[in-house]
């Protein structure tokens, strides 16, 4: 059946579900609370006051809540709108520049696990021939590979800009903006997707202009159904699996999209991406475990591959497995050490394991100084 018709009264059953897992949440909120209390930097943060309005009873369902007081998507149009228009910050004294052929050392050094040598490769390459779309898509990629989904928003957004058509960035950015729960962007951007796709559009319903004051609610439901519809003649595509996987994440339909995912991998299980996304699916709906393995069969692909190794990392934090997950998040920032938030991470692991003293060393912002402490 339709999405809609499962969800026929969707602000009752999400308000409900909301509030048995706020319930739920509120014993690691409050031992989070005392976590960041107990760390000079942390106490004074904004993520410290918001923990701390969960467990006093002061936070709200209003413009920083995922659903709003009727049920419906909470639609971040104006944060949504900032990170798209972001300038790119390009690195400061980039060996590659003025050398020739920067874009294809890019994506060779990409493809041997070098990423943040590969950054600078296509930084390099974009700022010499700033219309080079392709050049743009790869540092999107290679951005999302270190868990920088801004910074890929904001190469991709570039590579449309010097390619309207260029579907694999367009369908980068609906990845990426569902990572930072940019939902009316992510699905605008899967919906340019399939209705530009040479082998799709012509299997695509035909739709009404979209209204840009159409609830995201709706968006989405149209969205789903473009891509059942095509998924009705080509059901062993992994591309459109792997789509509807993005999309019932967005409106955390968890089963369905691990369903999709599997999918997908059962005719691409080579694909180390498609496997992090069913370990952060499984993660989402609570199943720590699946999602430890499924990590693990992406990391077995590509070894270097960080989004999966600070996943992994979160996974066995989950499960009270802090010396593992320090593990991983050492090991991915060896790979990225300007990973701010793996930084606060692995310092919140250290807390949990009562070692203050590796909790300081993070102050340092260097993974080999860990070597001997943790191994990784």
């Amino acid at each position: 059946e339709a999405w809609a018709d499962e969800f026929a009264d969707p602000a009752e059953q999400w308000a409900d579900e909301f509030s048995e897992e706020q319930a739920g949440g509120r014993g690691m909120a409050s031992a989070l609370e005392d976590i960041l209390n107990s760390d000079k930097e942390l106490s004074g943060t904004e993520l410290r006051d918001f923990v701390a309005s969960i467990n006093n009873g002061t936070f709200n369902l209003d413009a920083g809540s995922i659903l709003d007081r009727n049920g419906e998507l909470w639609d971040p149009a104006s944060a949504e709108d900032a990170i798209s228009n972001t300038p790119y910050v390009f690195s400061d004294s980039n060996p590659f520049l003025g050398q020739d052929g920067c874009f294809a050392t890019g994506v060779e050094l990409l493809q041997r696990g070098q990423v943040a040598e590969s950054v600078r490769a296509l930084e390099a390459e974009v700022q010499q021939h700033p219309d080079n779309s392709d050049a743009w898509l790869t540092l999107g990629l290679a951005h999302a590979e270190q868990d920088e989904d801004i910074k890929a928003i904001v190469a991709l957004n570039r590579a449309v800009q010097a390619d309207p058509n260029n579907l694999d960035a367009l369908l980068a950015l609906g990845v990426s903006h569902t990572n930072e729960l940019e939902q009316v962007h992510a699905l605008t951007h899967l919906r340019t997707w399939i209705t530009r796709h040479p082998e799709y559009a012509g299997l695509v319903p035909s739709q009404a202009e979209r209204d840009p004051l159409e609830p995201s609610f709706t968006l989405h439901q149209e969205v789903v159904q473009i891509f059942h519809s095509v998924l009705e003649t080509r059901p062993d595509d992994a591309e459109l699996h792997t789509v509807l996987g993005v999309l019932y994440n967005l409106s955390y339909e968890y089963p369905k999209a691990a369903h999709h995912f599997r999918e997908a991998l059962r005719v691409s299980p080579e694909d180390y991406a498609l496997w992090n996304k069913l370990g952060a699916t499984l993660a989402n709906s609570m199943h720590s475990q699946e999602a430890i393995d499924a990590y693990i069969e992406g990391l077995q692909i590509k070894p270097n591959y960080v989004r999966a190794l600070a996943n992994l990392g979160i996974s066995y934090s989950n499960q009270e497995m802090y010396e593992e997950a320090a593990s991983c998040y050492l090991k991915a920032l060896s790979l990225n050490p300007e990973a701010a938030h793996i930084w606060s991470s692995l310092r919140v692991v250290f807390n949990c394991m009562s070692r203050p003293d590796l909790a300081h060393k993070c102050d340092m912002g260097d993974a080999e100084t860990f070597r001997g402490d943790i191994e990784f």
